[in-house]
């Protein structure tokens, strides 16, 4: 446990760490502190979901909270939308492809304007613009650090500058133990970091009936299914592997989401020899979240992974999971809740998506295991008030830095 979460008064908590205490900070408390998220979002994915659960978790509870977005052109986009439709004021920051100066012009007035205390970043893209952007405005700065994309030299390069910026940083937010331990590795000051557990949030799921209708599975059948970028790193190639070695008769695998790895999929598919109608590429949804309930199983089979989103859905949707123990999801299901198998063995992932198919009545007690997990350790208020208690020792972090001569240096 380091310093920062020794004085946050944190505790272990079936291998997390997190905030002591279970209910959210006072709403007094929460209203008089101002705090803008900073993101350049994609149309869908993690990162997005934490900023809409985060700040519409914190907008519900009364404290004020806003949200800039970083886009490249003014067009409309989920998480403006659904950000606006829960109460949250949203500004969108449009200077065009990489115009980071601008952007960090902007951003200041926004800042300025909105009387933020405290700027909360997240993703490379937002962590460069928000910091220098904050810095302008003496405020103190957080960012959540969601995991890591791994990939080709261009993604190395932005995770290693991300990773100098984030030194500078009052609080570093990590997802789960392992991704704090490997920015670590990587060179973060150990005082920074502090293990804050995604928490569950969002809409409902629909009705299982309509949720199969609506991504075209014919009732009756067994539904296998993925959702997340269709990139290398999430593992979609994984799972059609594991595929091949589901011994249930009629089981369909469906992948919800859209990437770069697509096409290769499609060659895979037929290289793989699975049947015509047993793997269906419905596409990237913005609605991913509440069409969980259409699936027998979930499954993450992800190469790399900080505490997926998609999981805390499913275990609120009351569908079983059968999952590579990667990144912080040992941290959030065990063999009483779900199903977990060593990162890469697809031939074991297979054996468990069967086993999970076959004993529905052993599925679904795993199932109701996971959504109690959820409503004890990772409900929408207890997140809120943990990331809470981040801000305020980031504001008290900030009291011991002084602005000298044009440059910034730490008290004590």
């Amino acid at each position: 446990m380091s310093e920062f979460e020794s004085r946050l008064g944190a505790e272990r908590v079936d291998g997390t760490v997190g905030v002591a205490g279970g209910g959210p900070p006072e709403l007094a408390v929460l209203s008089e502190r101002t705090v803008v998220h900073v993101i350049a979002p994609v149309e869908v994915g993690g990162a997005e979901s934490v900023v809409r659960g985060l700040a519409a978790g914190r907008h519900r509870l009364g404290g004020r909270t806003e949200v800039a977005v970083l886009l490249e052109r003014p067009d409309s986009h989920p998480l403006v939308d659904d950000l606006r439709q829960a109460g949250v004021p949203v500004h969108v920051v449009c200077r065009g492809h990489r115009r980071y100066r601008a952007q960090i012009r902007e951003l200041t007035e926004v800042l300025a304007r909105s009387g933020a205390r405290v700027v909360h970043t997240h993703v490379y893209h937002a962590n460069f613009v928000g910091y220098w952007a904050a810095r302008r405005c003496r405020k103190p700065v957080v960012a959540t650090f969601h995991g890591f994309l791994g990939g080709g030299w261009k993604h190395r390069a932005y995770e290693r500058l991300d990773w100098l910026h984030l030194r500078r940083f009052q609080a570093v937010v990590c997802v789960s133990d392992q991704v704090r331990e490997r920015l670590i590795r990587s060179g973060c000051e150990r005082s920074r970091l502090v293990t804050v557990p995604n928490g569950q949030s969002g809409t409902g799921p629909l009705p299982r009936e309509v949720a199969r209708e609506v991504l075209g599975i014919p009732q009756g059948r067994p539904a296998l299914g993925w959702v997340g970028r269709l990139s290398r790193e999430k593992g979609p190639d994984l799972f059609l592997r594991a595929m091949t070695h589901v011994g249930a008769e009629g089981a369909v695998a469906v992948l919800v989401g859209g990437g770069e790895e697509e096409a290769r999929l499609v060659d895979l598919i037929a290289s793989l020899g699975l049947r015509r109608g047993s793997v269906r590429l419905v596409g990237q949804r913005t609605d991913a979240g509440s069409l969980l309930g259409a699936f027998d199983v979930l499954t993450i089979t992800s190469r790399t992974e900080g505490l997926p989103m998609v999981l805390l859905e499913a275990m609120a949707a009351g569908t079983p999971v059968v999952a590579f123990a990667v990144g912080g999801v040992p941290q959030v299901i065990t063999k009483e809740s779900g199903w977990l198998v060593e990162p890469g063995d697809v031939s074991a992932l297979g054996g468990a998506l069967t086993e999970a198919l076959r004993d529905r009545a052993e599925a679904a007690r795993r199932a109701a295991a996971a959504r109690r997990v959820l409503q004890e350790r990772f409900c929408a208020d207890r997140w809120v008030a943990q990331v809470e208690a981040v801000y305020e020792q980031a504001e008290r972090s900030m009291g011991a830095v002084t602005h000298r001569q044009g440059g910034w240096s730490r008290e004590g």
